[in-house]
């Protein structure tokens, strides 16, 4: 293989994180055996071809303070394929590591509200994409420290555009009389309740090692972006379109209910033209050459938090509330009457008991066996 063949059929690779790349077996085949070759597997060249951060993010500033994009950004395998990550965990990295990662190594976060507030970046959009299905760019916004190996929607980011991206959240809390009602009866489950790999429950995390376990069952591996349990192997070439039928043929949302106390993610996006024209006082914008940036503002969109809360509709106390009314109508009595009627007879029936013991233990005496 030349430079130019391989050129042509690198973008191929893309297969392997996503399921919708058109590509020839035969190439991917001979592009594992040229990574084999030098000492390279598929994860290691696709994050080699992909635009580090510090190419990506030209600015960052957090709050009102200049950063360095680095310090703030890290560059992960998601389910969309390698993305620049602020305050997100990886599940692939920390099973990796053999070690949970409750927070990141720094854990960036506010408490002010406002579009002047929050994260602003300016994004290098110079760089010509090769392919617009791979290389274009968004951004997705997800609750703090959200695992980012699920896949996600996101915003696309159009050149000579600035983007304000507000965020809030609708919090969930679930009375004590819904939580003790049964999975099957309360139609949801707890955020608390741990998974296999994850270690508290979302439908998205269900989804994702449903996914897991069926592509494990069927094709003994796993696909590139999933995390890797101990004693796995990942997908190659010849094993991709087995991992791709296993997903899509495999129904598991009725297997994974939504959770019953989690955040709803409520985004508004908003775009402006960056004319080179206008001046502006704000130093952020001072170098950037607005044809070829996307400037994003993501901020919180205001201090109040809507919080609901899900109760039981129909509970014990409900069921016990209605049969002592229907007892009372059809039988003249309560709920409590026939509690206590089964109290005497339970007595009575103990004495009864105790009183044959007793007359046999006497008859046993009075007459003994002879030898």
């Amino acid at each position: 293989m030349n430079s130019t063949a391989t050129r042509e059929i690198i973008n191929q690779l893309a297969a392997f994180y996503s399921l919708d790349v058109v590509y020839n077996l035969g190439d991917l085949l001979r592009l594992e055996e040229l990574l084999e070759y030098n000492d390279l597997d598929v994860e290691t060249a696709a994050e080699r071809l992909t635009a580090t951060c510090e190419e990506t993010l030209i600015k960052c500033r957090f709050g009102n303070v200049l950063l360095n994009c680095s310090d703030i950004f890290q560059m992960e395998l998601t389910g969309d394929g390698f993305c620049c990550i602020f305050n997100g965990r990886s599940l692939r990295r920390e099973m990796e590591e053999g070690v949970k990662i409750k927070r990141t190594p720094q854990h960036w976060y506010t408490r002010e509200f406002g579009y002047t507030s929050g994260l602003t970046i300016a994004v290098n959009q110079s760089q010509k994409p090769t392919s617009i299905d791979l290389t274009y760019k968004w951004i997705a916004l997800q609750t703090s420290q959200h695992f980012v190996d699920t896949t996600m929607n996101g915003t696309a980011l159009n050149p000579g555009a600035e983007q304000w991206i507000s965020y809030s959240s609708i919090g969930f809390q679930i009375a004590k009389g819904a939580k003790t009602l049964s999975p099957s009866l309360r139609k949801c489950n707890l955020s608390t309740n741990v998974l296999r790999y994850f270690p508290h429950y979302s439908k998205n995390y269900c989804l994702q090692e449903k996914e897991m376990a069926n592509t494990l069952n069927k094709c003994g591996c796993v696909r590139t972006p999933h995390p890797r349990p101990p004693g796995t192997t990942r997908c190659r070439a010849p094993m991709l379109l087995c991992a791709t039928q296993a997903m899509i043929s495999y129904d598991t949302s009725a297997d994974c209910p939504l959770t019953c106390d989690v955040e709803n993610i409520i985004v508004t996006a908003s775009s402006f033209t960056l004319d080179p024209t206008v001046r502006t006082v704000e130093s952020f914008y001072n170098g950037l050459n607005f044809k070829k940036v996307t400037v994003v503002r993501i901020f919180i969109q205001g201090r109040k938090r809507k919080t609901k809360e899900r109760w039981s509709y129909f509970g014990y106390y409900d069921l016990f509330s209605q049969l002592g009314g229907m007892f009372n109508v059809c039988f003249g009595c309560s709920v409590l009457t026939m509690l206590e009627l089964l109290q005497i007879g339970w007595r009575f029936m103990l004495i009864r008991v105790q009183q044959y013991l007793d007359n046999r233990h006497i008859r046993h005496v009075k007459h003994p066996q002879k030898k």
